[in-house]
């Protein structure tokens, strides 16, 4: 009769709840769940229709529950077994929810995937390997994107029971629709009676097998469509679920959405093609994220998959001898962060090769850019995400040499991926470069510079002096000033001077700008861009980014002159302007870009500082 059965502890092993392979995705259940299951879906895909997974909760009548009796007496044979607070605390939510008239569990269910293979009996099935296996994929294909058999532990870090159903349809070597159910679970090592028993227990038929009729099995466990379908039994329902897994599918798997890959539905709520951009731009799913310290991944999302649509983007093949080849998406634009992400089989992995001293964190002399690396779908023998598999650590975010045993092919492959590597940094250098550096700002060489000059070309004030007719007189050694504990960009203001004109070998001209000093903290900027609007040197776009959050002043000077010369500002395109400052409200980390205009023409380069403001600070500006 079908049933649950542990292992018999024969050794007296102590076992406790911490078994490793749940313990990997504790810190983040829902996000690790949606992702792992998701890509054990999209590995299975079947045909060339979009694998569609689904994520439900479901509440079932505890009498439709055929283990809950056995599994209720099974916890309270664990809560009198030796353990600490923590595990005690954790079987009492166990025993809460298996004793409750309705038993919450979440149902996983894909289709348009191949189902868990069997046969179930045979050891080197995917079914056994998936409900029984511990370190081995049940993967066949060298290509997908789980090798170590892990990611399927992700289902139990979201019940409380620590129990997961598997219920699939495949077909077998004759074609022939074929059905399995069979359920395994961990609690920790106790005495039943007189038997000793493991932590590690199953449900299913005698001996410890699957379920293989389909009328054996209540309603909400059978199917009889091709796929499968996980049972995370006692689900551990917290605030917001469904969003946080919704999150972790359209930050993970936006590319394979965008391609028609894979599709789901989250609590009824569909994310595919049609309505990935909605839900990417939600202002709900924004503020979590923000709220679980996942507004980078978020917005990282959305930035790549502006790269892989859009039509400014360019797209590159690269071949590697011996690896293969890949293609390289890349968008040179304002307001991007120099960035190169690596996906695989549609999947978000990683921002770096850092293991293989190759950060790709530092792109001097390049405009702003994100760029995308994906192994091609298809080459001729071995593809080249075979490889990036082997390298691929448990978590799916780094790619590591060092997995690879053999020290020849170790090497190899540290030259496959330097060489990749090379070529893709070429590719960005060519197209991204800086054609032209209109200024530089050198503190150190101030002295050397003229300190004023006259010039026997009438043209306007604002015009670009001609260097032939300009006259340099001898260099005066200055300081500049700067506020007292304070260095580097966004460093605090200090105003003074005679409000007379400078004149030199930059276009226009400026004033000292009479102005209090402010104490009040600084905020460092980060990213500093300026450029003239069309031309106009009165008119300006800034680009920034702050390393706090909050209201600040933000002040233009001139850079380069031996003192600090500010220059007023008439208007901007954010906050409010007032004594020649920039009022607005930023947030740390987050890229600003504004026009602002002077009240008098300077065409010379200019340097950003910012304050907080405060109440301190109002007064000292008033």
């Amino acid at each position: 009769m079908a049933g649950i059965r542990f292992l018999t502890n024969e050794a007296n092993k102590v076992e406790g709840l911490a078994y490793a392979g749940f313990e990997t995705f504790r810190g983040s259940p829902y996000t690790s769940c949606a992702r792992e299951t998701g890509q054990n879906s999209r590995d299975a895909m079947r045909g060339s229709d979009p694998v569609r997974v689904s994520f439900d909760l479901l509440q079932v009548d505890r009498a439709d529950m055929p283990f809950a009796d056995e599994l209720q007496h099974a916890v309270r044979c664990c809560l009198k077994a030796p353990q600490n607070e923590k595990t005690k605390a954790h079987l009492e939510r166990a025993l809460a929810a298996i004793s409750s008239p309705k038993i919450k569990v979440l149902r996983i269910a894909d289709i348009n995937t191949t189902g868990l293979v069997g046969p179930v009996d045979d050891p080197g099935s995917v079914f056994t390997a998936l409900v029984k296996g511990d370190g081995i994929t049940n993967k066949q294909d060298e290509t997908s994107a789980g090798s170590f058999g892990i990611g399927k532990n992700a289902a139990f870090a979201v019940s409380e029971l620590q129990t997961v159903i598997y219920s699939t349809c495949y077909e077998d070597e004759d074609k022939q629709k074929r059905f399995a159910a069979q359920g395994r679970l961990r609690l920790i090592s106790h005495t039943d009676g007189e038997r000793k028993c493991s932590a590690e227990g199953y449900w299913g038929d005698v001996d410890f097998g699957a379920i293989e009729n389909a009328d054996d099995v209540p309603g909400w466990l059978a199917r009889d469509e091709i796929g499968t379908s996980i049972y995370a039994i006692g689900f551990d329902e917290r605030g917001h679920w469904a969003s946080r897994m919704t999150l972790s599918l359209v930050t993970n798997f936006f590319a394979a959405i965008e391609r028609g890959q894979i599709q789901f539905a989250v609590d009824g709520k569909p994310i595919n093609r049609s309505s990935l951009d909605s839900v990417l731009a939600d202002k709900a799913l924004e503020k979590l994220a923000e709220e679980h310290d996942q507004l980078a991944e978020l917005e990282r999302a959305r930035r790549l998959l502006l790269c892989i649509r859009s039509e400014a983007a360019t797209r590159h093949n690269i071949t590697v001898p011996g690896l293969g080849d890949f293609t390289l998406h890349l968008l040179v634009s304002e307001n991007l962060p120099r960035e190169v992400h690596v996906l695989r089989n549609g999947i978000y992995i990683t921002d770096n090769f850092a293991k293989f001293s190759q950060p790709m964190r530092l792109f001097p002399g390049t405009r702003e850019f994100t760029a995308v690396l994906e192994p091609a779908s298809s080459t001729a023998g071995r593809s080249p995400s075979a490889l990036l598999k082997q390298l691929e650590n448990p978590a799916h975010d780094a790619f590591e040499p060092d997995r690879i045993a053999e020290p020849l092919a170790q090497q190899l492959a540290r030259d496959q991926i330097k060489h990749l590597i090379g070529k893709v940094r070429k590719i960005i250098r060519t197209l991204a470069k800086i054609d032209e550096v209109e200024y530089s700002r050198l503190d150190e060489l101030s002295a050397m510079f003229a300190d004023t000059g006259s010039t026997r070309d009438d043209g306007r004030e604002d015009e670009e002096k001609d260097p032939d007719a300009y006259v340099y007189q001898k260099p005066r050694r200055g300081t500049r000033r700067q506020a007292a504990g304070v260095t580097g960009k966004g460093k605090g203001r200090k105003r003074g001077g005679s409000g007379q004109k400078q004149a030199g070998s930059r276009t226009g001209t400026t004033r000292k700008t009479q102005r209090p000093s402010v104490t009040s903290a600084a905020v460092p900027l980060e990213g500093i861009r300026s450029t003239l609007k069309n031309g106009d040197p009165r008119v300006r776009t800034l680009w920034f980014t702050p390393t706090a959050t909050g209201e600040i002043l933000l002040a233009v000077e001139a850079s380069g002159l031996t003192d600090d010369v500010g220059l007023d500002l008439a208007t901007s395109t954010l906050g409010t302007v007032s004594k020649g400052r920039v009022r607005t409200s930023v947030r740390a980390g987050e890229r600003v870009q504004l026009d602002v205009t002077l009240t008098e023409p300077f065409a010379g380069p200019i340097e950003l500082n910012a304050v907080r403001f405060t109440q301190t600070t109002a007064e000292e500006v008033a």
